[in-house]
């Protein structure tokens, strides 16, 4: 299982293998923050039910963009002090300071590059650490590349299509607006299942339309354009 939840639409990069190169969601100007209460509510209910799997803080935005990020955490691991927290960062706004307070909430972070060489931050914290960190797992940019997605259909890409989907059945994703998307690959929101603002994650998880379109999915029956037009390549 593996909940994922946005807190910040803005991302400072615009890579070409991501929609934020070819829509404005991601920018400062049209930033979307998510309320804080909302996100409290979110791991409240999480930590309530026991939850034991993995909880990321992103989807498109770049999570150390919100400078709210650390707080959120330490909110996060006392509201649920079984699950797994993993932060997925590209590492620009990292630093060692920075990462001496996550990392007392954090559980792994899942270092992105996505320039030409790895961020000076990351770089510190990994040789003060003597060239690797336990706590660190950290992704080239021609690894990225090698496994892009289009997106749902979004980027341009010579991919190979799912011949069935399975990935997100047993997944939440929550973007900065509190809706309930179909997955990580539906940087529009496209297809809205409801506002978890509006609902307990009991109701998220066992909701009967999110649930019916994942067993089409897992049977190959994409009813979705977004799932019909998903797949993997290297065009890079």
């Amino acid at each position: 299982m593996f909940v994922e939840v946005e807190t910040t639409t803005y991302c400072n990069r615009r890579c070409s293998y991501c929609p934020n190169s070819l829509f404005d969601r991601g920018t400062r100007e049209n930033e979307v923050l998510m309320p804080t209460e909302l996100f409290e509510k979110i791991v409240t209910d999480l930590g309530e039910n026991h939850y034991c799997n993995q909880f990321s803080p992103h989807n498109y935005g770049e999570p150390l963009a919100d400078k709210r990020m650390p707080d959120l955490l330490e909110t996060a691991r006392a509201a649920m002090p079984l699950a797994r927290i993993a932060l997925y960062s590209n590492g620009d706004f990292l630093t060692e300071e920075l990462f001496a307070r996550l990392n007392r909430s954090v559980d792994a972070f899942i270092i992105t590059q996505h320039g030409d060489k790895m961020p000076r931050g990351v770089a510190d914290i990994l040789e003060r650490a003597g060239g690797n960190h336990p706590k660190i797992r950290y992704k080239t940019a021609a690894q990225i590349k090698a496994n892009a997605s289009n997106r749902g259909g979004l980027i341009p890409l010579d991919v190979v299509r799912r011949k069935a989907c399975g990935v997100v059945m047993n997944e939440l994703h929550i973007n900065a607006h509190g809706k309930l998307v179909l997955c990580c690959e539906d940087f529009l929101a496209s297809k809205v299942f409801g506002n978890i603002a509006d609902m307990s994650i009991e109701e998220a998880w066992s909701m009967p339309e999110r649930l019916e379109v994942h067993r089409r999915n897992i049977r190959g029956d994409f009813s979705l354009t977004a799932c019909q037009t998903c797949g993997f390549g290297r065009a890079f």
